[in-house]
């Protein structure tokens, strides 16, 4: 008797010893987690800040709205560690990552009535090395009211597939440079166009065309400048440079769209927005809009497609994505008003 008492004794305190230690290991495992995440969101954070982008870093910031959903881990575990200056930490990071976003969803576009307001349609598709489906980007010209299209990597197959779905019966007017490959670039409007010429300096081929919106002349571009390799940045930052160089000093309102292979996180495309220009996205206040990869993922994860305006009268109103058959890009398509 006095034995099994004994032994009720002492399983009784064993219990209660495996209890405790199985509480003491718990804040360490939460502080662990905490520390880690942490230093895994910071690496994104500081590439943002910073604008040193060397190597995978430039792959990283990509990524900045999926790291403002990732900051809630450490800040959460570091909430249940009671780690306060853990807590600090990813608090401030999350409330950095919060205000770099934000932009996506606060519209600053015209407030006033819009009903007379002259507008321009414009929409951007790369077009997966010419394999996207033709006759769905006539669809969507013609379904959209689409005013301009800009294509990236337009093949010679691809051009003459458009033009057999009918996309010159919607768009009449283009300035188009095929090539095989990645580097053939189109635009087509519905309205006329003027000074429709290449644009030499990037590594793929640029189109320039000026229409008539509103009574007033607007330059549009449709550009694709080259991706960041994973280590070698030389092509992408020559690229962008010289896309900055061609846009440095516009001569009254401009477009540009295309496939950027450039977030808006990127030092790059911050260097476009001190010139003056502004993107679709940000002026809708349409959220975050990823376009790539589309097809391989249950949906796409980076924005790198863009329309961007420099022009204090022509805003932007509302963004919208389309998926387009065989393209491994959604389609971005942007209503721009004019106000006088």
């Amino acid at each position: 008797m006095g034995d099994t008492a004994s032994q009720q004794v002492h399983d009784g305190t064993a219990g209660a010893a495996h209890v405790a230690s199985r509480r003491r290991r718990w804040p360490v495992f939460v502080r662990a987690a905490a520390a880690l995440s942490l230093a895994a969101v910071l690496v994104p954070i500081v590439v943002r800040l910073t604008g040193w982008e060397a190597g995978p870093l430039a792959y990283a910031v990509s990524f900045m709205p999926w790291v403002t959903v990732a900051c809630i881990l450490p800040l959460v575990c570091a909430l249940l560690a009671r780690s306060w200056t853990l807590t600090a930490v990813a608090g401030v990071a999350l409330i950095l990552c919060d205000v770099w976003l934000a932009p996506l969803s606060l519209a600053n576009g015209p407030t006033a009535s819009l009903a007379k307001a002259a507008t321009l349609r414009v929409a951007t598709l790369n077009l997966t090395l010419g394999q996207a489906d033709a006759h769905a980007v006539v669809a969507m010209v013609r379904d959209r009211s689409i005013d301009v299209l800009a294509v990236e990597e337009l093949t010679p197959a691809e051009a003459d597939a458009l033009r057999a779905a009918g996309l010159e019966s919607e768009l009449p007017y283009g300035e188009t440079l095929p090539q095989s490959g990645v580097e053939g670039t189109g635009l087509w409007s519905r309205l006329p166009m003027a000074s429709a010429e290449p644009v030499p300096g990037l590594t793929s081929h640029a189109a320039r065309a000026t229409v008539t919106v509103g009574g007033e002349p607007v330059a549009i571009f449709a550009v694709h400048p080259a991706a960041p390799g994973l280590f070698d940045h030389s092509r992408w930052a020559s690229d962008m440079e010289a896309l900055s160089g061609i846009l440095s000093k516009p001569d009254g309102p401009v477009i540009v769209a295309g496939d950027f292979n450039t977030t808006r996180d990127h030092r790059a495309f911050r260097d476009l927005e001190a010139l003056g220009f502004r993107d679709a996205v940000d002026q809708a206040g349409a959220g975050f809009l990823p376009t790539f990869p589309n097809g391989t993922l249950p949906m796409p994860v980076v924005a790198i497609d863009h329309v961007m305006v420099h022009n204090s009268q022509l805003s932007a109103v509302s963004v919208t994505t389309v998926v387009v058959p065989s393209a491994d890009h959604r389609a971005l398509v942007v209503t721009y008003v004019w106000q006088k």
